[in-house]
């Protein structure tokens, strides 16, 4: 299983012995989860963003309405904390479940 690691805002893709697999995203990296399977990568950015990529790192949709402060999956969806202190569910395609 591969572990991600946030260093200095880049989202490092990492083996359990800690060799570096491949650097993720932009730059701008405030907080990273991965999957149980390890084939997808959430990546919350300093603008509120929730990035959805896949391990190889591409892009695949960006989740949410800009106000998020990190993000965690949940099974096989996607749990968003956001800035006025409530936690959306959402579907993998980024579509709203519930507010909590």
């Amino acid at each position: 299983m591969n572990i991600l690691k946030v260093n200095n805002g880049k989202v490092e893709l990492r083996k359990d012995s800690g060799s570096l697999i491949r650097t993720i995203g932009n730059g701008d990296a405030i907080d990273a989860d991965i999957n149980n399977d390890g084939t997808l990568i959430l990546v919350t950015t300093v603008k509120g963003k929730v990035e959805l990529r896949k391990e190889s790192g591409s892009l695949i949709r960006t989740i949410g309405n800009g106000d998020a402060m990190g993000a965690k999956f949940s099974g096989a969806d996607i749990l968003v904390k956001t800035t006025k202190g409530k936690t959306e569910l959402r579907k993998e395609s980024g579509s709203l479940i519930r507010t909590i």
